[in-house]
């Protein structure tokens, strides 16, 4: 009889390791399935990121040419003269720093 239960013991043991390995072997090939939908998730993200700031850049460019287009138009219009001679400021003497050098 002693036997008999001992035997009985141990087919449980054995079930519940197996059992517990299959689980084991389960969660792994889950875990793996989900990290590669992840990785696939994440490349799709990045693309359309990359897509969107491409649009933003050429709406960007879209608007810096407007902006050019109106400002041009604007100072047509209210009689500015586009050719005007350029100034430039120059310095004859040195300043009062350099003036012992």
């Amino acid at each position: 009889m002693v036997k008999s239960r001992d035997t009985i013991k141990h087919s449980v043991l054995t079930m519940g390791a197996v059992g517990l390995l299959v689980s084991m072997i389960v969660l792994y090939l889950y875990f793996l399935n989900m990290s590669v939908v992840q990785v696939v998730m994440r490349t799709e993200h990045v693309q359309t990121q990359h897509e969107l700031q491409t649009e933003i850049a050429m709406l960007e460019a879209r608007y810096i040419e407007s902006q050019h287009t109106v400002a041009s138009r604007i100072a047509t219009l209210e009689g500015y003269d586009t050719n005007t001679d350029k100034i430039f400021v120059s310095r004859k003497q040195a300043s009062l720093v350099l003036a012992g050098q």
